[in-house]
């Protein structure tokens, strides 16, 4: 019988990864965008999760470093299945962008550098940014509708995402609404409650802190500046920045630069650019570049390396860390309470950022972007299949 339930709950877990893995292929528009589809999937459509949990995922993922859809994601799947599913899940979400960034690295390279990003994509970013809204939406009425407190931490965050950038923004709109929550939703009543989603494995813990620990002095004491040429030296170099990343992929560019051009010369400055440019166009985070990067340095495996690198010792980090978090603390609530007003103000404010960055606007693209909202907000339609509508689209024209 437990030999059952096992089989039973692996394919489970694997059925709901190609779930996952449909949303990578299609989550263009960043990590807002994957984040959002993700929960429509795990949330609106199988119930697996609360969207409590998701915005108290995106929460911790803020103040962690890496790039915080991917680690929500794992972080996700070790909620279901423990290491396993975070491993599932990872290679769920991280598998459409990056078998796309090789084809895409060997095209360019096989044409001599000369390949080029041009082409519009219109109507997939205005289906993304109304995936994103009409979520916001759904959101804000599920976890503010009256509430002054959160309405108000919502709009400051909503107006602060659009008005500046930026970590340190990032970093002091949840640090408020951390403070404010604690203040405002915090009553004499609340009793601690002993309960967590996961019994945390002690060993297991302390063996993974200590090799995140190496990787991190490793690198800030330049330890890949020592590592071979190849594969060892993108697994060191990428591993590194995987923990010492804070703000998202756009804040890491000019960094990953200084050291990835300027000091171990992997690439020319054309080729960097041109790399972040295809993160651009591609489904998932911007820092599936590295896949580009590590294609050039080692073929295949360097692709491989460097993006497990860049992705899983921050995702490792957060699932460690999230396991000692007692969400039913009274206090602990109180908290995340106060902070998941913010996070849906940062989730719209990256909807209209969308917008704002969408070339070409035309009036048929308004319409599609306005009726899929209608439609995402007011209807059951799987984003999923609008954002193939639009993909088509703007292929055809």
């Amino acid at each position: 019988m437990t030999h059952n339930r096992a089989q039973a709950a692996t394919y489970s877990l694997l059925r709901l990864s190609w779930g996952i893995f449909k949303v990578g292929a299609l989550a263009f528009g960043g990590h807002a965008a994957l984040v959002v589809m993700v929960e429509r999937y795990l949330v609106v459509q199988k119930k697996l999760f609360s969207s409590e949990d998701i915005l108290d995922a995106m929460s911790l993922a803020t103040l962690l470093p890496g790039p915080m859809a991917v680690n929500v994601v794992c972080y996700l799947g070790y909620r279901l299945n423990g290491w396993l599913g975070a491993g599932v899940f990872f290679v769920a979400i991280a598998a459409p962008p990056t078998i796309l960034m090789v084809i895409i690295a060997a095209w360019y390279y096989q044409a001599g550098g000369q390949f080029g990003t041009g082409g519009s994509n219109t109507f997939v970013l205005l289906t993304v940014a109304a995936v994103i809204l009409s979520t916001g939406l759904t959101l804000y009425k599920k976890q503010i509708h009256r509430d002054a407190a959160g309405l108000a931490l919502c709009l400051l965050a909503f107006v602060s995402t659009l008005v500046f950038s930026g970590f340190v923004v990032s970093i002091a709109l949840i640090l408020a609404g951390a403070i404010i929550g604690y203040s405002v939703y915090r009553t004499s009543s609340d009793a601690h409650v002993a309960e967590q989603y996961i019994v945390p494995k002690l060993g297991v813990n302390l063996l993974i802190i200590l090799l995140l620990a190496v990787v991190f002095l490793g690198y800030l004491f330049g330890g890949y500046r020592f590592a071979p040429h190849g594969p060892w030296q993108i697994v060191s170099v990428f591993s590194g920045m995987s923990l010492t990343l804070f703000g998202g992929g756009m804040v890491i560019i000019p960094y990953m630069q200084a050291i990835l051009v300027d000091e171990l010369s992997w690439l020319q400055t054309k080729e960097y650019v041109d790399a972040i440019a295809f993160g651009q166009i591609t489904p998932g985070p911007i820092l599936v570049s590295v896949t580009f990067i590590g294609y050039k340095v080692a073929g295949i495996l360097g692709a491989v390396l460097a993006t497990l690198a860049i992705f899983l010792p921050s995702a490792s980090l957060m699932i460690i860390l999230a396991q000692y978090i007692n969400y039913q603390h009274g206090r602990i609530k109180a908290v995340f309470r106060g902070i998941r007003p913010v996070v849906i103000g940062m989730i719209m404010a990256a909807g209209i950022q969308l917008l704002m960055a969408t070339p070409g606007f035309s009036l048929p693209a308004v319409l599609f972007g306005l009726i899929g909202f209608a439609w995402l907000s007011f209807g059951r339609l799987n984003p999923i299949y609008l954002i193939l509508i639009g993909f088509f689209i703007d292929f055809i024209f």
